[in-house]
Order: C-alpha cells, then structure tokens, then sequence
C-alpha cells in the first residue's frame, strides 16, 4: 500500500514539473511564413538564405526560400532571423518583431546593394540547392590524384559509385546520366564517369526528384534523381581528352586508352577506347545499367541452357584474370530542333581471359559428396551492341523510340582434374536480339494519354563438348537453340480528379519461346492487365500512390506426349507507395506490392540436359506459379549546411513458389530436378549510410553498414530442410586531404556469414578488407601514390588467411600537355588468395594463383 502511494505521489510531481516546461516550450517557439521581396520593385526573391541564429550567436536551423519567395519555418521567440542574398543587403529580423496578419505571410523586403572593391574573390559553397536541385562545385572537393570524373563522384556527400560503376544518390540509382542538359549515352554512362578528365567538370548537378519526361512533371511523381555534369567554360565547344598508353616487360604487359569528347550547343559527341592485358575487366564501359524505375523498357534474355561465363571470385579481377580485353564507344547526340534529339550509339567489347583454381566442395545431405578439382579456365567474348534512339521531350508531348541490337560470342574451355579424373570442356554460345522501344505521351484536353511499346526478337545458340580421360560418363556432345518473340504494350490515361490524377491503364504481353534440343518444345505466355491508380499529391514533394491492378495469365507448355499443358489464373496486384516530407531535410518512404507470375524456367527439355561435364538437369513439363509481397520502408536525411547525409532501408519480401529444385549430389555427378511442392523463401535486408564531411578540417567519413536474413528450402541427397542463411557487413571510409603535399584515404570493411537449420549450424566466418592509399606531392609536377589492400578471411574456426597486396604509382607532370607515369602492382609478390564460403548445407573452399609482380611505365598526352 506504502509503495503504490509513494509511486502515485511520485508520479504527481513529475506530471506538475513537465507541463510547466512543455508550457514554456510551446510558448517561447513559433511557426512563422514569410515572403520576401525587393525593397524597390516588390518583386518576389527566390533563394534567399534565412538564417536563424539564437540569443548567443548560434545557428539554430536555416531555410532557402522557393521561386516564390516563400519560407516556413519554426524559431523561438527570443531568435534572430538573418536574411541575405547575393547582390542584397543582409536583413536581421527578431521573431519578437514578425508580425503576420492572419494567414498572410509576413513580408520582408531585401535592398539592392553593390559593392566597390579593389578584388573581389567569389568562393562558392561545396553544395548549394536550387530548387530540387542540388549543386556540387567539384573544385571544392577536388584535390590533388583526382584524374577522372569518378574520383569525384566517390567523395561527394550522399553519393556512391559501385563496383560495376552505376552509381546512386541516397541509396537510389539514378534514373538518368546527363551531360549538359543531353542523355548521350543512355544507360552505359561509365564510359564517361571513368573516363572524362575532371578538370573539365565545373558543377556536378543532383536532381532530385526527377521525372525526365516534362509533360509529366507536376502530375507523375518521382523518387529517384539523375545527374547532370556542367563543364567549365574553356571545355565547352571544342574537343578535349586524354590518350594513354603504357607497357611493361618480364612479363609482356600493356594497357592504353583513348577518350576524346566535344560537347557543342546543339550536339555532343563522345568517344572511348580501352585495350588492356592487366587483367582489369573493360566490360563495364559497355554494359547497360539497368533502369529499375522504366521496367515497361526492360525484359530478361533467354538464359538457356549453359552459363558461358568463367565463374567470377571475391578477389577484383586485375588480381587474378590473365586476359587482352578491348572496348570501344562511339556516342553522337544532337539537336534537330528545341526539344528533339537523335542519339547513336555504337559499343564493342571483346576478351580473352583465363585463370587457374584449385576448389575443394562439400555437400552436405543423407549421403554427403565431396569434390576436389584443378581448373584452368578460359574464355572468349565478342559483343557489338549498336542503338538509335529519338526523342522529342516537350511540355506539350512526349515521343521516344529506341532500336537497339546486340550480336556476339562467347567460347570457353575448361581443362580439369577432378578427383583424379582429367576432363576437358568446350562450350560456344552465339546470343543476339532486336529490341524496339517505343514511348509516347500527350495531351488530350487536360488529360493525359501513355502508349509504351516493347518489341524483342532474341535467339540464342549453344554448344558443349566434354571428353574425360578415364570416365565415359563424361563424355558428351550437346546443342541447344532457344528462341524467344515477345512483346508488351500498355496505354495509359491520366485524368484529373479532386485536383490529382486517376490513371486507368490497359497492359497485354505475349512472349513466345521455343526451345530446342533434339526436338522443338514451345512454351507462351499470355497476360492481360487492367490498372486503376490514384496518385494525391500533398505538400511540397509528399503524394500517396494507389495502383490496384487486376491481371490475367494464360501459360502453355507442350508436354511429353504432344498434349499441351495449359495453365490460367487471375491475380490481384494491389501497389501502394507513399513519401512524406518532414521538412527540408527529412524524407520517408513507405512501399508494399503484391504480384503474381508463372514460374518459368530458363530452358524446357523432354530429356535430360546436361550443362557441365558433372552437371546434369531435369526440368519436366509443368506449369507452375510464384506470388511475392514485397515491403519497403527508406528514411532519408539531408543537411546541406553541415554537409551531412544520411539513410535507413529496410526490405522485406515474402515470395511462394509451387515447385522446388531437388539436388542429388555424389562424387561424380550433380543432378538437379525440378518437384511440385511448396518453396517458401523469406528475405529481410537492412542497410544504413551516414556521410558527412569536415570542411574545415579537409577530412570526410561514410559508413555503411547492412544486414541481410534469407531462409529458404534446400532439398539435396535425402534431406529436405528450412535454411536460414545470414550476411552482415560494414564499411567505413575515410578521407583526409587538407595538407596540399599528402592525402590519405582508408576503407575498412567487416563481414560475417553463417548459416543454420534444424539439421545443421554453420559456423560464423569472418572476413576483413582494407584499402589504404598515401598520396605525397614532393613538388608541384610529381605525385607518388602507395596503395595497400589486404584481405582477411576466416577459413575455419579461428584460423585465418591474410592476402597483403602493395601498389605503387609515380606521376611526373613534363607539362599541361605530356604526363608520365610508372606504375608497379603486387610489388610483394603475394602468390595466392584462399576464401571459404557457406551456402546452404554446403561448404565451398578456394585457392586461387595471383598474377605477380609487374611494373609498367606509361605516357599520357592530354588535349
């Protein structure tokens, strides 16, 4: 009885002591809206600065007026508000002053004024906003050993640059690549973010927010951004680049490049060369970065029977790969008239790689298997991928289409000694397609009417040799030809209801494959989409989208006995996204979707396939179904006056299939078949940024941390069990360059994986990577650079093997002109990589032979 009425008491005398303080607090802070104008000509001022600064001087918050004029933002009543902008006198403004009457803003008037000075240095900030735009000045964060425009963009707060080179501004891809306001080369921008001298960028333009499409901007929302590069004024309208070319001998290596561009009013051209026998991997320059917010555009190739690509490992290629790789890209744009553009585009890419492995692999399961093999791996690539695409992008229509090609080859050879049994592979594979796109928008009245067309014609030839020295069984002779028609095309009205849209759309898709090994087996699809979407549109920048989609699926496949197998079912595909801003610094996004689709299989055969020497798989004739829900939710913080970014995403996706693969592993052979059954697969990924620069003290961090939980069924060797496999990592980045004479940079990252069931527990296997590079500036024409990345990983319990691999590069400035360079990789010597992984009930161990030690001199000519 005493301790209730202590805790009563107690809780009496927090309650009188809070209300008073949150009294104060809502007392003593205000909402204002204000407008500012000229003092002369009662003109509305877009981007004034509004600073407000506290009793003590301090800066509390700041807001950035719109092109109205207009700012809201909340101070307390003791604060001073200081207003400037270029070309005006700065204006302070007490709360206590501010008077607003009724729901009018309060008017603030600036007063023109100029300056006389003997010198005037104008300093730009590192990032300034104008409008959904934010504004990199890349001299601020340039430094000394800054070459391409990708060393930038790897520094500049909020974005990343991955490892295949797409890069991201807030944990999203960009949508689009812009280079003075012009889409020059599509999707396979790396050409120029590799490649394009960074003296000649002067601003690097975030744009957020963005929908490229003008007669859709203010009705269709959009989450994602794209960049867009400003050149400096003495690059502009004349041509410029670089060509390098460097060799090296005991071994005979070399490695040179040519990039020339000429970025002019009305047309832009750019192009790019690379050769290389280094081991570095060219094919990025030419790949297609895949557009996840234009999936109308995108449809998978046929993947066919065999992989054709020489597995990759953790290790980056130059460590390992032997190869003569070549790229070229030859990109035009130009203006036919104020909205409309012609682009071309033509890429190349070819390769002769190879490298040795030895591998140990253990399967796990009722009757366990082990392999142990030495490889000597190789292949040959050959890609020519031509585009043409025009555009007309107005305010009052939208017409785009795109014809894109791609012919090529690819070869491998696989010489292995597996369990002490000799085998040699040949596979050849001929994959190409014709695709259309085709885009168009317009207006009829006040609504607006989409037509999105793909056309795609792909075909694809295969074939694999296998001859063993001792085991029949391995002995195979196989070809394999798919060929795949499909098309999709939706129409899509948006008409304005309640001050929104309400869009009703109409989608029909029909893809028509044929595979053939020995004998045709032809496998349609047919679906048919109806769509009613609602997008309202609050606030400046917050909407909720509503899409309830209702769909129709009719899927057929020819069975063994000649009797097609016909499967149809209708499914509900509710999509809902919000965002909401919190202010101007502070976003969140809210996702959830529900589809359904046939489960299709990359190839249908009435027999066995065998796609590998010891591989073997049986794919059946039925017709099943998958349904995934998938959730999302992204937090995203900005603050461009402490230059801090930062994020949170969470995803959770909850797929069901009706059919499972079945794995039979033994020591010589792996059989893989295709069940009816229930496969429930669950995924939970968790990741976090924070990037935040120190200008003041020229150092910048970014760390990144996620965390991924999948659990899915494995059905191998008499076992049937739920697998729940766990990956976490971190990294977190450094960069110290305020000395003129040293930079540093360091990149720490930290993972484990480990993997349990009700039949097994892996263990928890660590791994360890640090990057480090010390640049020194002895002079103002010499550069020395020291690169240092060792890999740490945990092989079994406890122990671990360190790889320590030490670069060095020397740059000599002769002029503005010439440049020469020496360059020196593994200067250590390391001679292997070992790495352990678990997947599942199996376990996979790797040695792998690194390329030496090499040394390479190189001259560059710069125009």
């Amino acid at each position: 009885m005493n301790n209730s009425l202590h805790r009563l008491l107690l809780l009496l005398l927090l309650s009188t002591l809070w209300c008073p303080c949150f009294a104060q607090q809502d007392e003593a802070v205000v909402k204002l809206a204000v407008e500012v104008r000229d003092s002369d000509s009662r003109q509305p001022l877009a981007d004034v600065m509004c600073r407000v600064v506290s009793p003590a001087g301090r800066l509390q918050s700041y807001k950035i007026a719109d092109g109205r004029g207009h700012l809201s933002l909340t101070a307390g009543k003791a604060d001073v508000l200081v207003f400037s902008l270029m070309g005006y006198g700065r204006r302070k403004v007490s709360v206590a002053d501010l008077r607003q009457h009724g729901s009018q803003p309060a008017v603030i008037l600036l007063s023109p004024k100029q300056i006389a000075l003997k010198e005037v240095v104008v300093k730009l900030p590192p990032i300034r906003k104008q409008g959904d735009t934010l504004v990199y000045n890349v001299g601020s964060f340039l430094q000394k050993g800054d070459r391409h425009l990708e060393d930038v963009l790897r520094k500049l707060p909020g974005i990343k640059v991955a490892e295949n080179g797409s890069v991201s501004y807030q944990g999203r891809a960009i949508n689009r690549f812009y280079i003075e306001g012009q889409d020059l080369m599509g999707s396979s921008y790396t050409q120029a973010t590799r490649n394009m001298p960074v003296n000649a960028v002067r601003d690097v333009e975030v744009l957020e927010n963005h929908q490229p499409v003008k007669l859709l901007q203010g009705r269709k929302p959009s989450e994602s951004a794209a960049l867009n590069i400003r050149l400096d004024k003495g690059h502009r309208a004349r041509p410029f680049g670089e060509i390098a070319g460097g060799a090296g001998i005991k071994p005979d290596i070399w490695d040179n490049r040519l990039f020339l561009t000429q970025v002019m009013k009305r047309s832009q051209t750019l192009v790019s060369a690379k050769m290389s026998n280094t081991g570095k991997d060219l094919s990025g320059e030419t790949n297609e970065q895949i557009n996840v917010y234009e999936l109308e555009a995108y449809e998978p190739l046929p993947q066919g029977v065999l992989s054709g690509v020489i597995s990759r490992e953790t290790l980056p290629l130059e460590r390992y790969l032997h190869n003569k790789a070549y790229s070229a890209g030859l990109n035009h744009i130009v203006s036919l008239s104020k909205d409309a553009t012609l682009r071309s585009n033509v890429l190349f890419y070819e390769d002769h790689a190879g490298y040795d492995r030895s591998s140990g692999n253990r399967y796990g399961g009722l009757t366990p298997a082990a392999v142990e093999a030495a490889e000597r791996m190789e292949q040959r690539t050959l890609r020519i991928v031509p585009v043409l695409k025009y555009e007309e992008n107005s305010r009052k229509r939208y017409f785009s289409d795109e014809l894109r090609c791609s012919f090529g080859r690819q070869s491998s050879g696989d010489q292995v000694v597996t369990n002490g049994i000799g085998v040699t592979e040949q596979t050849r594979i001929s994959p190409s397609y014709v695709r259309n796109y085709l885009s168009s928008s317009f207006r009829i009245g006040r609504n607006l009417l989409q037509i999105r067309s793909l056309l795609r014609y792909a075909g694809r030839g295969e074939r694999l040799e296998t001859v063993s020295d001792s085991l029949p069984l391995y002995n195979t002779a196989e070809r394999f030809t798919t060929r795949s028609a499909m098309t999709r095309n939706v129409v899509t009205g948006s008409f304005p209801v309640l001050g929104n849209d309400l869009e009703l759309s109409l989608q029909t898709y029909y893809r028509d494959n044929t595979y053939n090994a020995h004998d045709d087996i032809r496998h349609r699809t047919l679906r048919l989409q109806g769509t009613s979407g609602y997008t309202w549109k609050y606030g400046r920048g917050s909407f909720i989208a509503v899409e309830l989609p209702v769909e129709w699926t009719r899927s057929s496949l020819v069975k063994k006995d000649g009797r097609p197998s016909v499967r149809h079912f209708v499914a509900f595909e509710p999509d809902i996204s919000l965002r909401q801003m919190l202010g101007d610094r502070l976003s969140v996004s809210l996702s959830a979707s529900l589809s359904t689709e046939d489960n299709a299989l990359g190839f249908y055969a009435r027999r066995p396939l065998r796609e590998g020497y010891r591989t073997v798989q049986v794919t059946g004739d039925d017709i099943y179904k998958s349904t995934k829900v998938h959730t999302s939710f992204r937090l995203r913080y900005r603050d461009l006056a402490t230059m801090l970014f930062a994020s949170l995403s969470l995803v959770w996706s909850d797929t069901r299939r009706e059919a499972f693969s079945h794995f039979e592993y033994s020591d010589s052979l792996t059989v893989m078949t295709w069940e009816k059954g229930g496969n429930h697969r669950r995924n939970t990924m968790v990741s976090a940024m924070v990037d935040k620069t120190f200008p003041s003290v020229g150092l910048s961090l970014k760390a990144e941390a996620t965390y991924d939980r999948t659990g899915f069924l494995v059905s191998q060797s008499g076992m049937m069990v739920d697998n729940r496999s766990h990956h976490a990592s971190g990294t977190l980045t450094a960069t110290f360059q305020k000395l003129s004479w040293l930079r540093f940079s360091t990149a720490f990252t930290a993972g484990c994986h480990w993997e349990r069931s009700s039949m097994s527990r892996s263990d928890v296997l660590a791994s360890y990577i640090t990057h480090a590079a010390l640049y020194l500036f002895p002079t103002k024409r010499t550069e020395l650079k020291w690169k240092l990345y060792d890999l740490t990983n945990e092989v079994t319990k406890g122990h671990f093997h360190t790889c320590g691999l030490l670069d060095a590069d020397f740059n000599y400035k002769i002029n503005s002109v010439w440049e020469l360079g020496l360059t020196g990789t593994n200067l250590l010597n390391s001679t292997s990589y070992v790495i352990t992984q678990e997947s599942g009930l199996n376990r996979f161990s790797s040695t792998l032979p690194l390329r030496g030690r090499e040394i390479l001199l190189r001259l560059q000519w710069r125009l």
